[in-house]
């Protein structure tokens, strides 16, 4: 996307021309009145927004000092594209790096030099270390761009922050209808419901089955498609686009998921994440990856597959398996705990049906909502790519 910017009077500088790294440091978080402390894990990757804290009540050993204004670098595995703007005082770890403009850049401008796809192709290219590799700022001191006279900065600055601001009200939009569904699953596919009056163990409803088992990694990369753990975490439906590939031996073959399958994470580093499920409403021919399993319905006509996409999502079942999560530095779900113990309390068909059309409608509208948002993401970010 060419946005045809006259570059004939910009200035070729260094990030160091512009930008320094501020060492304050803070002896007494609270003596000293720092109400935030920051980890990598509060910088979202692609957001110029610094949205999460930890409360200064928190123990920490952090004591590197950012200041309204600054960027938060996240230093350490630079590919993940951690870089937003803070907007209030606080303490940070030391595998973030503080950046300040100085006089010669708008300070609103900063975020969008640090935010673009060429300052962090650098900073992977001059990380150093194996596995969480890091890079220091007097390395990103070297990184150079054109640079816009004072006045210029300020009509870009104007212009990108405009764009940023269409997509925070998307982001609103999208939050607000996101808890409207969610509610509405949760109301519609309750148990409490007068029409849920067919009740029902889940064994009684199906049989489960495994996933790939004994992999090695010389396994991974060729052969046949699988559903990967994040196509099921992520998705109420399971993404057809979204696979891997795994060579296949002969006696895997009966692990094949097929139309009507409801997959769940059976496996995972959090609780929380133990038990999500997703379910096939494809012809698709795929096979189920080592953290999750299936399950497969006996018979459509008294579960139909297209209201368990919701049913299982509901707060109640989602309740049930966070309890059933077991395990301390990994968490799993026994299969056997689930059939044996999970009760289903839900409608007739028809009644299924309905309340799966109702709440697809406005599962197609949120697509509708992102999709929106994922465009205006892409223009603001060809944007900044261009001009720096």
């Amino acid at each position: 996307m060419d946005f045809k910017i006259n570059k004939n009077n910009w200035e070729r500088v260094t990030l160091g021309d512009v930008v320094f790294e501020p060492k304050e440091t803070a002896k007494d978080i609270i003596a000293e009145g720092y109400e935030h402390i920051v980890g990598l894990e509060h910088i979202s990757s692609g957001d110029v927004h610094l949205r999460n804290s930890f409360s200064n009540d928190t123990d920490t050993t952090f004591t590197k000092v950012f200041r309204a204004g600054d960027i938060l670098f996240g230093r350490r595995r630079a590919y993940l594209k951690k870089a937003a703007q803070a907007y209030f005082d606080g303490v940070c770890s030391g595998d973030i790096t503080v950046m300040r403009a100085n006089d010669k850049l708008d300070v609103r401008l900063l975020p969008f030099v640090i935010q673009n796809d060429n300052f962090f192709d650098y900073a992977v290219k001059h990380s150093a270390g194996g596995l969480s590799p890091r890079v220091k700022f007097k390395d990103l001191a070297n990184y150079e761009f054109l640079l816009p006279p004072k006045e210029q900065q300020a009509e870009l600055a104007d212009l990108l922050w405009a764009m940023d601001d269409v997509i925070e009200k998307d982001l609103e939009v999208l939050d607000s209808y996101n808890e409207y569904f969610l509610t509405e699953i949760n109301t519609k596919t309750s148990s409490k419901n007068s029409f849920c009056n067919n009740e029902y163990l889940l064994k009684e409803l199906g049989e489960t089955f495994n996933g790939l088992n004994g992999k090695t990694k010389e396994d991974f990369g060729q052969g046949e498609k699988y559903i990967t753990y994040l196509n099921v975490y992520k998705n109420y439906e399971i993404d057809a686009n979204i696979f891997d590939l795994v060579t296949i031996n002969s006696n895997e073959k009966q692990n094949k998921v097929k139309y009507g399958d409801i997959i769940f994470t059976g496996s995972s580093e959090t609780s929380n994440e133990v038990g999500i499920t997703s379910v096939v409403l494809s012809d698709i021919e795929y096979y189920l990856n080592s953290f999750c399993f299936g399950f497969r319905l006996n018979d459509f006509e008294i579960l139909e597959p297209r209201y368990a996409k919701f049913l299982f999502r509901n707060h109640e079942i989602r309740h049930f398996l966070n309890l059933r999560a077991q395990g301390s530095t990994r968490f799993n779900l026994s299969k056997t705990d689930l059939k044996n113990k999970l009760v289903l309390k839900i409608p007739n068909i028809d009644k299924q049906i309905e309340i799966y059309e109702n709440l697809n409608r406005l599962e197609k509208n949120i697509i509708k909502i992102e999709s929106k948002l994922q465009s205006s993401k892409a223009l603001q970010k060809a944007l900044i790519n261009q001009i720096f």
